[in-house]
């Protein structure tokens, strides 16, 4: 038993040193982003992956951000106009709109 402690022990370790030595989640929020758009560099790839093996968080993330994607590309152009026409009061697509460039919405 104390064995997998031991081992559990150093998984741990692991995963902390990785979390301080690489990028912290909120600038992999942005490298997941745009690996649902393009192509990431090696550096990019390395990065998240080795970020992702450390932080389950992260890796929930990446799932959900997929699975719109992959929702929103089953949807035709009229059935997303319908879902998405009027939704929104104009009042919060401005403030919404508005936070975004400012980056007030941080992960």
């Amino acid at each position: 038993m104390s064995e997998l402690k031991g081992v559990e022990n150093i998984r741990r370790a692991i995963r902390r040193a990785i979390l301080r030595t690489f990028p912290p989640c909120r600038e992999l929020v942005h490298i997941i982003s745009a690996s649902l758009d393009r192509p990431l560099t090696r550096r990019e790839r390395f990065v998240m992956r080795m970020h992702l093996f450390a932080c389950k968080p992260c890796v929930r993330y990446l799932d959900q951000s997929s699975f719109v994607v992959r929702a929103l590309k089953v949807l035709s152009d009229e059935e997303k106009d319908r879902l998405f026409s009027g939704s929104l009061r104009e009042e919060t697509r401005v403030r919404i709109k508005k936070m975004l460039r400012t980056g007030a919405m941080s992960f």
